[in-house]
């Protein structure tokens, strides 16, 4: 609007600028000057106005685009992240976290290495530092490690993004699952190997003819013609069929034939080179065999059939005898866990006959304690597909009551992989289960009996040592400090003297009670380092923290008002104490924090006994 009052105002100039020099016939500069600085400043306006409609549409533009791109990160298919030049994640989409099973917070500044499979970390780790080198964007398969445990197989397409140096700034990477395309590229690969093998190495003789003309033949129907299979091809299929059949095996040949697909079963007799003359069954079916109409011919040895069939009826036999006198129990269940069959055994181990078991559910008569097992192996034969299994629980009794068995199981599964029947082989485990209870208790009793001190009953110096070894490494882990308090009782050897031996062994007893319940954390822990000499270990506590447990034990030592007249610090008992405190790394050792705590403890002695004292003057030692 200004800059339109202000055009046509130099409009209005110009006219009476013109017509002026037009009337007097001169020509004045200082309007002229006026006239160019109205114009130009019209034409600032005008491009300011310009400026800022650009601006607006182009921040629209950006917050559209940045929009975009953020939806296109959240939903897309791909697990999507960003990482520094060490690997490190700084963003990760929801397909990555959903993938591999993190949170957000989880996966920042997570390395990639936490979810690759371990491996395959070291070549991981050099193929990046590779890539980092060439800059080229890259695409390969390899194994990525979900936070549950499980893996599975991706694509990893990686792109560096470049600075104005040329140099990396961070790291773009996509993931695809493709373990379902693996597997199934795996299982068509076995599928076609397992044809090919079966037609070539089947145990069945195989032969394919056309128009009456052999033209393959497998090994094993060479083996039973007993000539090579060079000598077999190209040979009319009547060579090998006696003469009495052909008139019935065209007859067959021409019905196929007028019938694509059909399948049709004859028994012929066959003759070798040998002579001998084997009756067999013949499966015929036409098919497409390198694209022209064929006949597939399987043989089958009637007689070895009849052998097998009578060998497999006698092992039937023995089968029965042994599952009917056999003391183990053993069953068939359904799907569903329903018994189908039960041997005898089911009488002397359980009570009941073995029709009081059928069409019951094997797992309604299981201890209601032992049931999620049967969850938990139900979920474990699901994810893992595993055909054996084996169980240890309690089996109720028809008298009542409980029996200890262990079950031997296999899952028998149709050609379709789901499970038709369920084996079971199970047998009495309750004086077995006895046997360990009694053992393992006992062992439980030894272990905490070698854990403790003998006199104080707080635990000794190997549990401290084995302790301070797994709470080094735990800190380390997380980067928390560990302090170590060391104590000694003031003049101890002088209150034995003074004393004795068992007022000493009562005094170091009631001391030790005093540190174990000053001592209040779960992970904290109080043992008796040796003589009078005791040792507090504090986890995730820092010099401020350890000062202060010290301090505190220290007057609650001297609280107890035990007598000790020739002390040469109290009339009562006291201790002196030093405390170390680590950030644990890869420099330093369990022994380092042990050794500073003790150096401590002998600063405390020699300042004054019933002090406590820093490893160093400045309290923390990291």
């Amino acid at each position: 609007m200004i800059d339109r009052t202000l055009f046509i105002f130099a409009g209005l100039l110009a006219t009476i600028y013109i017509y002026s020099t037009i009337s007097t016939g001169m020509w004045n500069l200082l309007p002229a000057m006026f006239l160019l600085f109205l114009l130009c400043s019209i034409l600032h306006l005008r491009l300011k106005e310009k400026y800022r409609a650009d601006a607006t549409r182009s921040r629209e533009e950006f917050i559209e685009k940045q929009h975009r791109l953020e939806t296109i990160f959240s939903h897309s298919a791909l697990g999507i992240f960003l990482a520094d030049k060490d690997g490190r994640l700084t963003f990760s989409n929801p397909k990555l976290q959903e993938m591999i099973g993190y949170s957000e917070q989880e996966l920042q500044n997570l390395s990639f290495l936490e979810f690759t499979n371990k491996e395959d970390r070291l070549s991981a780790v050099e193929f990046f530092r590779m890539q980092l080198e060439v800059k080229l964007p890259y695409t390969r398969e390899k194994r990525f490690l979900r936070k549950d445990g499980s893996i599975f197989i991706g694509k990893l397409t990686v792109s560096f993004a470049l600075d104005s140096f040329g140099d990396v700034s961070y790291v773009i990477a996509n993931v695809e699952d493709i373990t379902k395309e693996k597997l199934l590229q795996q299982d068509l690969e076995e599928s076609k190997k397992r044809y090919r093998d079966l037609v070539a190495y089947s145990p069945e003789p195989i032969v394919v003819h056309r128009n009456g003309q052999i033209i393959f033949v497998n090994k094993k129907a060479s083996e039973l013609l007993g000539m090579p299979i060079k000598d077999i091809l190209n040979r009319p299929i009547y060579d090998f069929i006696n003469q009495d059949d052909h008139k019935k095996t065209k007859e067959v040949l021409t019905e196929l034939q007028e019938t694509w697909g059909e399948t049709e079963i004859r028994n012929f007799n066959i003759s070798t080179p040998e002579g001998r003359r084997i009756t067999i069954e013949m499966t015929h079916k036409a098919i497409e065999y390198e694209g022209k109409p064929s006949i597939l011919a399987i043989f089958r040895d009637v007689t070895a059939k009849r052998k097998l069939e009578k060998s497999l009826w006698k092992a039937n036999e023995r089968y029965r005898f042994i599952i009917e006198n056999s003391r183990d129990l053993i069953a068939f269940l359904t799907p569903e866990g329903n018994y189908d069959f039960a041997s005898a055994a089911c009488r002397e181990t359980l009570g009941f006959e073995p029709e009081e078991l059928l069409g019951h559910n094997a797992f309604s008569y299981m201890h209601e304690d032992d049931k999620d097992k049967i969850e938990q192996l139900a979920l474990s034969l699901n994810q893992e597909k595993e055909d054996y299994f084996s169980l240890l629980y309690r089996h109720q009794l028809k008298q009542g009551g409980y029996i200890w068995l262990e079950t031997i199981a296999k899952i028998l599964r149709n050609d379709k992989g789901e499970v038709e029947s369920i084996l079971a082989v199970s047998r009495d485990a309750t004086k077995r289960m006895e046997k360990e209870a009694s053992l393992e208790s006992a062992n439980d009793f030894l272990k905490m009996l070698s854990s403790l001190d003998g006199l104080t009953g707080i635990p000794n110096r190997r549990y401290l040592e084995e302790t301070l070894e797994k709470e080094w490494e735990r800190n380390k882990l997380h980067e928390t400090p560990l302090s170590a308090i060391m104590l000694d009782i003031d003049c101890f050897k002088q209150y034995n003297d003074t004393y004795g031996h068992l007022a000493g062994d009562d005094a170091l007893k009631e001391v030790a009670s005093t540190i174990r319940d000053t001592v209040k954390r779960p992970r904290d822990l109080a043992a008796r380092y040796g003589g009078e000499e005791f040792i507090i270990l504090l986890p995730e506590t820092d010099s401020a923290g350890a000062m202060l447990i010290m301090d505190t034990v220290r007057k609650n030592i001297q609280s107890l008002q035990i007598p000790h007249r020739t002390s040469e610090v109290d009339e009562v008992v006291t201790v002196s104490a030093g405390y170390a405190t680590f950030i644990p790394d890869y420099q330093l050792s369990p022994k380092d924090l042990l050794r500073e705590a003790d150096i401590a403890l002998y600063k405390s002695k020699r300042a004054a006994k019933n002090t406590a004292l820093p490893a160093k003057d400045n309290v923390s030692l990291f």
